[in-house]
Order: structure tokens, then C-alpha cells, then sequence
């Protein structure tokens, strides 16, 4: 009976057992727990309450359960790795050690935890050391790769998750807390040994060590969740010596503080510098060098308890080995300076850094030291324009002389493209500028044309900023004059092709006296190509009574054609606009137009002035532009050609009227009576007593003559030998001999001598014919002629 019984008893064990065995599974699990080691079986939350799988240690069975020994465990399903999750907690003691946790293989099939909590000895702080594969922190919902996850509390604050294989490297944790490594199902365990060293207390959560590579990198970075009040999170970065360390907020959230001034910021120490604050809303540093600490502390919240939103940050610490220039100098206080050099595209990697400051534009004035840094910047990134003030206030500082516009300060550490340089030009009260280039002259670049110069100058008044016109080197403006004490003049490049303002003058000024016009445009067009003109502020309108003037220079043989390509002429509330062409020197009008007539073209003959005037108060804008084409007179050359046969037709009359007069004369002296020769036989025909005293020339005496010429009156005679032969009879006796006095002989007035002078001279012999010639008093009335023979 009582075998019976035992039998019966034994077969009833064995059919139960035979009966866990297959409501479990699987074979039973001999688990060894290790001292200090707590292992938890739990329920895992995606397997619901509803779950009937079970652990079971001998004939108990539940739903979850705490190992701290070694223990035989069965599970009443056959896949409890879907239901369960296991806890391994560790107690680290206070002395130095390492993390070395057990691989439990047993659990290979579960998700599960590993957890050392941390207990730092009083006044000292535990160093976890990970420095042989580093960790990398990632987002809270975020897995790693391995299915390996780290994931690190203090005091209750999930201070952030972390994967492997990363570039932090050591935590400092000053208060309990607790390392948890979370391994997926089915993956064994594959953990390095983590160090454990003791160190100085911290006044913060935690304090995370991050080593950059020794390559351009970039990693992110997470506040704690659910960040304590006025409590401060510490990171320390070290930066290899060939990187430059940008920071970058990615997302943020702040919470509302009971003081404002509290409100978290971020706060940045290097060594050797001051600490530098920024808002969370704002740029962070950028191209820093060398290792920098990073402090992020929250505020005392305010009500509602827990606050709608907490602090958050999301960082990025980018280490790039960067290319760097720098540019390091004082600007001198007397060149009244401004330089500015800026970034074309504030979203390319080009870094601008004045002073330590991040800027996307630079500026530098006269008298200031400055250190700027230049990284990753290309020639075609950066941009500088340069401002310059010339102040010339009073008339005897200021010299006639024009003085060049030109930028002499070199800047040659800085790279990029010199764009615009703008020379504030001030004179004295009532003054005008003189502009002038010193290279060719100038033409209009209006905004409607297309130019091909690269360099583009600007005229333009200071008070106003209204534009005077715009200006390319090259063309027939030979002088621009502003009855303006301050203008400004703007030299620009147009394009970025390669090009940039040189250190060479661009214009000649000079301040002179007050002038009649607003302005004054001295041009000297070419023949070769036309020449356009342009009303001030083209094409906007000519300010309101102003007026302006052009003084046209060209050749005397040549004509320019006037064509009025684009003219406004508005209708004025008082008075009227006016056009008008004067002609040089002779100051003619040529042409003149008031409103609401019609524009011709004109022709006009060399050099002349066009001058225009606005009205008052012009209801639309009065705007003109003309063209000049000069060609060749044709009128003048008429004139010259007319000048020059009159000339020669007046040369040919005074010719022929000297020749008529010439032949009057000719005839008038033939036909006097011929002159004769009267001998006077006193040697001194003054002698008192002889003749008595000789009348003066104004007394009429028909035979005092004023030459006698030998031949004329002899000649005759001798001729005519038939009138010869007949007079021999009749010739008398030989005159006497007499002394022939040397000098001029001085005939006196005897008639009868005459005829006896003449006789005796016929007969020859006579000793006065070889005498010089007499002058004597020619008779009014007509020659004295004496015939010898009839």
C-alpha cells in the first residue's frame, strides 16, 4: 500500500514537471549573480499587461523579479525575450577601479541595461575615463549603430545619450549618478573597460572632456533634458593647434526666468582672453584657436510648475583646418580714412575677424589700430571701398592748383577687389569745384547706355545726394564746374572681372570762386565720333531755377550739328524754361526756345555756348539730351574763297590805277616846254652891286628854273645839221676866256645876257660845259625855249 502510494505520488511530480517544462519553452536558465550585483526581470513595456508569459524561480511564477544571487529561473513562454527586459545594476565603490561589466550570456537574447551607479566620495568627483574609443553624444530618441547605447544620469537628470566611437573622452560626475549601457536583444555585449579616477569637486551637473580630431570634423552637442534651475552644465573642448573652432546654435528653447537679466546665455573662457558671452539667439565665435571651456547655466524658472518649455540647446563645435591671412596696422589719423572690406556672400566660408570679432564687414578709420584675420577668403569673396574726406575751409589754405584725386594707402595683406573709393570734397563758403581729368577727358555714362569702361565715376552733392551725372574716362569733357562747396566724387569698377581701382589719379580738383552757373560743362567734341550731352541728375530732372551751361570749343573750319535727341520741357506755374546757343566771341544769339515750342536741330558755325535754364515750380521734370556732330563749314569756306578774289581783284585795280597814273604823268612832262641851259658869266652870282639883291622863291618869275640839264637843251641843236650849216654865217666873234668857278653856278635873271650866253655857247668853245649840273627854280608859267634859226 505504501509502495503503491509512492508511486503514485512520483508519477504525479513527474507529469507536473514534464508540464512546466513545456509551458516554459525552453530549458531552465542558471543565472550567477556576482557580489554588489542586482539583476531586475521586468515586464517590458511594449508587451503590455496582458501578457501571460511569466518568470518562474522553482514553482513560483510572476511577472517580474529581483535576482541578487545565483539563481534557476524558467520562463512559461517560449519566447520570453519578446516580453522581458533584464537590469543589470552594479555598485561602484569609492576607490579607483574599472568598469568591467559580466556578459551574462544567458541574457544574450534580451534587451538589456547595465547599470553602475556612482558614488563620489565626499568633496571629490568621479573621472570616467573613455578614452580608448571615446563617445559621441546623439539625440534622445536617437539609436547607434552598434545597438550599443550609453546614456548617463546625475541626480535624476538624463544628462544626455551617447554612442561609441566619438571624441569625448572623459566625464566628470561630482554627485550620484548612474552609466547605463543599453544593449539590444540578440547582440552580444562588446564593452571596453572604462577607467575611474577621482578628482576636484566642480560646481556644475557634469563636466564633459571632448578631444577634436586632428582633422577638419564637426560634432553635436545636447543640454540635459529636463535642465535643473540655476544649475550649469560644463564642457571643455580641446582644439588641435592647425584647427580654427566655429559654434553653431542649431535649435534652442528658453524658459521664462523670474529675473530677465538671468536668462541663459552661453559663456566661453580661453586661455589667456577674456570670457566672452552670447545670447542664445545670436552668432557664436567663429575661427577661434586653442582650447576653450563652454558654460551653459539655467535660471530660476517661474510659475507654472513644471514650465511650459525648459532650456534646451543644440550646439555644433566645428574644427576646420583653415587657410589664414591677417592684416595687422595703424591707419593713420591724417588721411581721413574709412575702410570697409566685406564679404560678398555672408553665406560662403570666407571669415572676416577684427579684433577677435566675427563680422561679415570690417571697418577701419583713420587714427584706429586694427589686427584683422582673413580665413578661407578669395580674391572674388571680399570687396573694399574706401571714403576719404579733403577739407579745405578757408581760401588761403586752399590753392589754385588742381590737386589729384588718388588713394595712395596700400592695404596689400588684405585679398579681394578694391570696388568703390569716395572723396568727400569740401571747400570754403561760396565756393565752387573744378573737376578735371588728367588723362583724356570725360564723357556722360548714362544709365540707359551700355559702356563697356570698367571704371565708373560718380558726381554727386554731399548735403543732398542728389547725382550730378555719371562719367567715363575717355571723352570731350574736358572740365566739370559744381557752384557747390561740397560734392562728392565716387570711382566704382563696374565688374569683378579681374579688375580693381589703381593707385593712379582718377581727377584733378580745385575750389575756385563763386561761379554765374549751377554748372558749367567745358567740351571740345571731336570730328572722328559725336558727342552726347546731358542735362545734371540724368534722367532725372534739373533741379528747380537752376541752370547749367556748355562751353563748345572746336576748330574755326569746322560746324557742329546740334541734334536734341531727348528734351522735357515742362510747364511752369511762374516763368518759363529756357534754351538757348550763343555764338563765341561774337556772343550772338544763333538759337532760342521757350516752352511749349518745338526743338530744332542747328547748324552752328565754330565754337559756341548752349545754356539752358529751369523754371520755378516745372510740373513735370526738365531734362534734355543733345548730340553734337561737327563737320566742315561749309559756308566759311565760301567766305574765305569770296575774301580771297576780292583781295586779288583790289591788288589788280591798284595795280592798273599806279600803272594810269603813272602814264598821266609820263604824258604831262612831255608835254612841257623842254628845259635850257643859261650860263652865268659871274662867278658869284651874289656879289652886291651886280644884280642886286635875288627875290625870294615865292616871287613869280617865269625864268627861274630848277634844273638844267645840258643835254636836253644843246641836243637840238647839234641834231640838226641842216639848221647847223645855215647858222655859221651868223656866228660872232670868241667869247672870252674866264675862270671856271668850281661849285654850283647861281643864275641871275637878265634876259639879255641870256640870248648872249646862248650865242656865245654856240659858237663852241666855250669853257663852262663841262660845269655841274645846276638846280634852279622852274617857272610856273612854263619853259623858257629860245630858237637860234627859223
Amino acid at each position: 500500500m505504501r509502495f503503491w502510494r509512492f508511486t503514485c505520488f512520483s508519477l504525479l511530480l513527474f507529469f507536473f514537471q514534464s508540464s512546466f517544462s513545456e509551458l516554459t519553452g525552453g530549458s531552465e536558465l542558471k543565472i550567477a549573480v556576482e557580489k554588489g550585483t542586482i539583476i531586475h526581470i521586468n515586464t517590458s513595456a511594449t508587451a503590455g499587461i496582458n501578457t501571460q508569459c511569466q518568470v518562474c524561480i522553482g514553482q513560483v511564477c510572476q511577472s517580474s523579479v529581483v535576482l541578487k544571487s545565483d539563481t534557476r529561473l524558467n520562463f512559461s513562454c517560449s519566447q520570453p525575450e519578446n516580453v522581458f527586459t533584464v537590469q543589470i545594476f552594479r555598485d561602484k565603490p569609492n576607490v579607483v577601479s574599472n568598469i568591467e561589466p559580466q556578459k551574462h550570456h544567458a541574457f544574450q537574447k534580451f534587451n538589456r541595461t547595465f547599470t553602475w551607479n556612482l558614488n563620489p566620495p565626499a568633496r571629490a568627483t568621479i573621472h570616467l575615463s573613455f578614452s580608448r574609443t571615446g563617445l559621441r553624444q546623439i539625440q534622445p530618441t536617437d539609436g547607434c549603430p552598434d545597438q550599443h547605447v550609453y546614456m548617463l544620469t546625475v541626480e535624476n537628470v538624463t544628462v544626455g545619450r551617447f554612442c561609441r566611437n566619438g571624441t569625448i573622452r572623459q566625464v566628470d560626475v561630482p554627485k550620484v549618478g548612474q552609466l547605463s549601457l543599453e544593449v539590444s536583444g540578440g547582440q552580444p555585449l562588446n564593452m571596453t573597460a572604462i577607467s575611474v579616477l577621482h578628482g576636484s569637486p566642480i560646481d556644475a551637473l557634469v563636466k564633459i572632456h571632448v578631444v577634436l580630431p586632428e582633422r577638419s570634423s564637426t560634432q553635436d552637442f545636447f543640454t540635459p533634458n529636463t535642465f535643473p534651475e540655476n544649475i550649469q552644465t560644463v564642457w571643455y573642448f580641446k582644439v588641435p593647434h592647425t584647427c580654427y573652432t566655429d559654434v553653431r546654435i542649431l535649435s534652442h528653447t528658453v524658459p521664462t526666468c523670474l529675473q530677465p537679466e538671468n536668462t541663459p546665455t552661453m559663456k566661453y573662457f580661453w586661455h589667456g582672453k577674456t570670457s566672452v558671452v552670447k545670447p542664445l539667439n545670436g552668432s557664436q565665435p567663429m575661427v577661434e584657436t586653442g582650447d576653450f571651456y563652454l558654460y551653459i547655466k539655467n535660471c530660476n524658472m517661474s510659475w507654472p510648475r513644471p514650465p511650459s518649455q525648459g532650456l534646451m540647446v543644440h550646439f555644433q563645435i566645428s574644427a576646420i583646418t583653415r587657410t589664414k591671412g591677417q592684416c595687422i596696422g595703424h591707419l593713420p589719423e591724417n588721411q581721413t580714412l574709412q575702410i570697409r572690406v566685406m564679404k560678398k556672400n555672408p553665406k560662403s566660408s570666407c571669415v572676416l575677424k577684427l579684433d577677435s570679432v566675427i563680422m561679415d564687414m570690417v571697418t577701419i578709420a583713420s587714427g584706429s589700430h586694427y589686427d584683422l584675420a582673413i580665413f578661407d577668403c578669395n580674391k572674388e569673396e571680399l570687396e573694399w571701398t574706401v571714403n576719404q574726406t579733403i577739407e579745405c575751409k578757408e581760401w588761403r589754405n586752399c590753392a589754385s592748383t588742381p590737386f589729384p584725386l588718388t588713394f595712395d594707402y596700400e592695404l596689400q595683406c588684405i585679398s579681394g577687389v578694391l570696388k568703390t573709393i569716395t572723396w568727400h570734397l569740401h571747400g570754403p563758403p561760396n565756393s565752387a569745384v573744378e573737376l578735371q581729368s588728367p588723362t583724356g577727358g570725360l564723357h556722360h555714362c548714362l544709365p540707359e547706355d551700355k559702356y563697356n569702361s570698367i571704371l565708373l565715376l560718380n558726381v554727386s552733392h554731399v548735403k543732398t545726394g542728389i547725382t550730378v551725372g555719371q562719367f567715363c574716362p575717355k571723352g570731350t569733357i574736358e572740365k566739370i564746374q559744381i557752384r557747390e562747396s561740397s560734392i562728392a566724387v565716387t570711382a566704382s569698377v563696374t565688374s569683378f572681372s579681374g579688375q580693381t581701382l589703381a593707385a593712379k589719379p582718377f581727377l584733378n580738383y580745385s575750389f575756385t570762386q563763386d561761379i554765374s552757373e549751377h554748372y558749367i560743362f567745358t567740351v571740345a567734341p571731336k570730328k572722328d565720333n559725336p558727342t552726347v550731352l546731358a542735362t545734371p541728375v540724368w534722367p532725372s530732372g534739373m533741379k528747380s531755377s537752376s541752370t547749367v551751361s556748355w562751353i563748345v570749343n572746336i576748330e574755326p573750319q569746322l560746324e557742329s550739328k546740334l541734334k536734341f535727341r531727348n528734351v522735357s520741357q515742362p510747364k511752369c506755374k511762374g516763368g518759363h524754361t529756357n534754351i538757348a546757343v550763343w555764338t563765341i566771341p561774337s556772343q550772338t544769339v544763333v538759337y532760342s526756345t521757350k516752352r511749349d515750342e518745338n526743338i530744332n536741330d542747328i547748324l552752328v558755325p565754330g565754337s559756341f555756348y548752349l545754356n539752358m535754364s529751369n523754371c520755378k515750380s516745372p510740373t513735370v521734370p526738365f531734362r534734355a539730351m543733345m548730340e553734337i556732330t561737327l563737320q566742315n563749314n561749309t559756308n566759311k569756306f565760301s567766305y574765305m574763297l569770296l575774301g580771297i578774289i576780292l583781295s586779288i581783284v583790289g591788288i589788280v585795280l591798284m595795280i592798273i590805277t599806279a600803272v594810269a597814273i603813272w602814264i598821266v604823268l609820263r604824258k604831262k612832262k612831255r608835254n612841257k616846254a623842254p628845259p635850257v641851259s643859261v650860263y652865268n658869266p659871274n662867278l658869284h652870282a651874289l656879289l652886291p652891286g651886280l644884280h642886286g639883291i635875288p627875290k625870294t622863291q615865292e616871287e613869280e618869275d617865269p625864268h627861274t628854273y630848277v634844273y638844267i640839264d645840258d643835254t636836253l637843251v644843246y641836243s637840238h641843236l647839234l641834231t640838226h645839221d641842216a639848221e647847223n650849216e645855215e647858222c655859221t654865217d651868223e656866228s660872232g666873234p670868241p667869247l672870252p676866256d674866264r675862270a671856271v668857278r668850281k661849285g654850283k653856278s647861281v643864275v641871275t635873271k637878265g634876259s639879255a645876257m641870256v640870248d648872249n650866253e646862248i650865242y656865245g655857247y654856240i659858237q663852241g668853245q666855250s669853257t663852262t660845259s663841262g660845269l655841274p649840273k645846276s638846280p634852279i627854280k622852274t617857272s610856273e608859267e612854263g619853259a623858257y625855249e629860245t630858237r637860234l634859226c627859223g
